[in-house]
This record gives structure tokens, sequence and C-alpha cells, in this order.
């Protein structure tokens, strides 16, 4: 493996095998690595919705208090190296090429995520990083980052999503909660049945439970109105992991996250870009449009995957005088846009499928609306956000 394109290609051959539960594959990687999670203090967050920028919002916090940071996080938009960053700065091409060659060369069939994972936790060893914050891929007891114990685990919320997986909201809730450890406090925002489950849980480990609520006046540097909750969740986290109010106040005034409610001012107006992929997110987009963004007509670029709910995300999205553009996410679970499209359409709104995701932005930029928006799936924000801002 000597180039970056050697790396990717390998981890584009490792995603045929698709998604395997199980430790038993990263712990063979990581032993065989020296189980570099086990060299550095780490925080784990898991959730519906919110992961990102809760981690984007720690990463911040603890470089203000002066810590040597490393942040994995997924999916990423544009580059791979996004997944892995270190005080902020994304991992090298050329240290990615490195460091996908370390974990290929221990001979361990593993996954895609596996092998990113284990990725992930060598190169903060080898930056010597005084925490990571990790992000839960998928679920959360059997997602390959749940080898680490760390000093707080985090469940932001819980609702549906990916049930073909993970099964119904208490399966869900279950699956989350299973990145809770004996004697580790756990942070979270559920509500309802997840909270009552995750109480049980974290009761069963001796967790000390910290529950959250939407703080009302706090200052953060990413819209939407959602990010008051995320902001909560942060702060608690952070002052259990011992950050000063200052590094906190900081922290929430310099983060950014992309693809998230980002505002982007273009000479065909404004466009939102929102990672809002399944019935959870779209209800905090709708909300956080409806606040910011009342009046006029909305155009929309809008894709999902075919194991998403999209039919209820049509629902909370769409105003009838809406125009929707629908083209495919850049994954090969992308549902087709004709499918869609006709979905969109049963509901009296305007909508055109679009196969290719560069002319279909095009068409949105020349679209007549008051304010235009791009959502349904990261992989579709991912493909277009470049373009869009550029």
């Amino acid at each position: 493996m000597k180039t970056y394109d050697d790396a990717l290609n390998w981890l584009n051959y490792l995603c045929t095998f698709g998604i395997k539960e199980g430790l038993e594959r990263i712990t063979q990687l990581a032993d065989a690595l020296d189980n570099p999670q086990n060299f550095y203090r780490t925080i784990h967050v898991a959730g519906t919705n919110g992961k990102g920028s809760v981690c984007a919002m720690l990463d911040e916090m603890l470089r203000a208090q002066g810590l040597h940071v490393g942040l994995f996080t997924s999916p990423h938009l544009e580059s791979y190296c996004e997944r892995i960053r270190v005080d902020g700065e994304n991992i090298s091409e050329d240290d990615f090429t490195k460091i996908i060659a370390r974990v290929k060369s221990c001979n361990v069939h593993c996954t895609h995520f596996e092998a990113l994972t284990a990725a992930a936790y060598l190169y903060f060893r080898e930056r010597a990083v005084d925490v990571s914050i990790i992000e839960v891929g998928l679920g959360g007891t059997f997602d390959s980052t749940n080898i680490i114990t760390p000093e707080v685990a985090v469940i932001t919320n819980v609702a549906l999503d990916h049930e073909n997986i993970l099964g119904d909201l208490e399966n869900i809730a279950r699956n989350k909660a299973g990145i809770i450890k004996p004697n580790i406090p756990t942070v979270t925002g559920a509500t309802g049945l997840p909270l009552e489950i995750i109480r049980s849980v974290a009761r069963e480990k001796n967790s000390p439970l910290h529950e959250v609520t939407p703080l009302e006046n706090v200052a953060v540097n990413l819209r939407g109105d959602y990010q008051r909750f995320n902001a909560a969740v942060a702060i608690e986290t952070a002052k259990i992991f011992g950050v000063n109010d200052s590094a906190i106040k900081s922290g929430l005034e310099r983060v950014k996250w992309a693809g998230r409610f980002e505002v982007v001012q273009t000479s065909a107006g404004v466009v939102v870009i929102d990672g809002a992929h399944n019935p959870h997110g779209a209800k905090a987009l709708r909300q956080s449009l409806d606040k910011n963004f009342p009046q006029g007509r909305r155009a929309w670029l809008f894709g999902a995957l075919r194991d998403k709910n999209f039919s209820e995300m049509i629902e909370l999205l769409f105003r009838p005088n809406d125009f929707v553009i629908v083209t495919p996410p850049d994954s090969e679970r992308a549902l087709a846009p004709e499918i869609l499209c006709a979905k969109i359409r049963e509901r009296g709104i305007e909508c055109v499928a679009v196969d290719d995701n560069f002319a279909a932005v095009n068409r949105l930029m020349n679209s007549v609306a008051d304010v235009k928006i791009i959502a349904g799936s990261l992989y579709l924000i991912g493909a277009v956000r470049k373009f869009v801002r550029s």
C-alpha cells in the first residue's frame, strides 16, 4: 500500500463485506496493534442524532482547556481524512495511508468500519493525545468502538433509525445503552421509554446517570434550534471530565461542524445544508427552518437511503408549496429517485427526479425560492457540499 488511493481501494473492498455485529474482529485487530486505545483517556458518544455536534463541541472545549485531543467521527463529507483528527486538524493523506497499511498488515479479516476504528485508535496513540473523543458508528453494544473504557459515556438521544439492523425503539435503546460501563458516569438527553431503559442499565452497572434538558440561553457557534440540546449534553459531559467554565464557554463560541444547519450565502441566495437523515433529524430541521426562515418558498435537493423511514421524513419536512428535486446519495444503499419522487408527489408537492447530483445542484441553484435546502442523507450533502460552496 503506497498511495492514498491504495488505502481507499482497500477500504472500498472491505465495504463488500457489509456490517457484521460482534467485537471479536476489532478485539483481534487491537491486540495485534498492542491495544492502542488503552494509552489515553476517552469519551464515548452514542445516540441517534447529534453525536457529531456534541463531539465537535467537546473537542473545542477540551482543547480550550489545553489538552491534546483526538477526534474520531463518521461518516465523512468530502474526505476520509475528516474522520480522524488531532487538535482540529484532519489526518494527512500520507499519514492516513501509512496507518491503514499498518492495520491491513495485521491480516485480520475485518469490516470497513473496524479497520477505520483500529486506524484511529493507533493514530491517536502515535500522536500521544491526552484524550480522544470517540463517536459510535452504529448502535453501541456491538459497535467496533466499544472496546474502550471511557471516563464518560454519552447517549445524546434515542429515536427510530436503522430499524432493519437495530430493531424497535426498545432494542435501539438497549443497544445504545451498551456503551454504559460499570462505575463510569453516563450523560444522556434521552426521554420516554429509552430514558427508562438507560436508567435501568445505569443502575445495574452502578453508573452515575446525568440527565439533561435543552438550555434556553446558551451561546453556541452552530445554527439550528436543536443545538441547544446538544450543547446541554456537551456541557454536562465536559464538567464531569473536569473542564472549567471558561474553556466550556470558549469551546461553544468557536465550534464548527459542517453540514448541520450550515447556512451558505451564494450568488443564487441562501442555501441551508443539513445532514437530517431520519425522522428525528427531519423534525429538528423543520423546526429550525420554521424559526429561521418562516416565510417564502422553499426549494429542496433531497435524497434518502432505502433503509431509512423516508415516508415519515417526507411528512415532516415538506410544505405544500415547496419544490423538491430528488437525487441519489453517493451510496450503494441509495433509494431510486423515481420511487422517492413518486412518494413526494402523492402528497401534492411539486417534485422532479434528477439522477446526476451536480445537474441536480444546478437545477436547485437556478430555482426560484427564498431559501434552498439540501438534506436527506449525509452521503448526499457530502457529495454536493463542496460544489455548492464553490
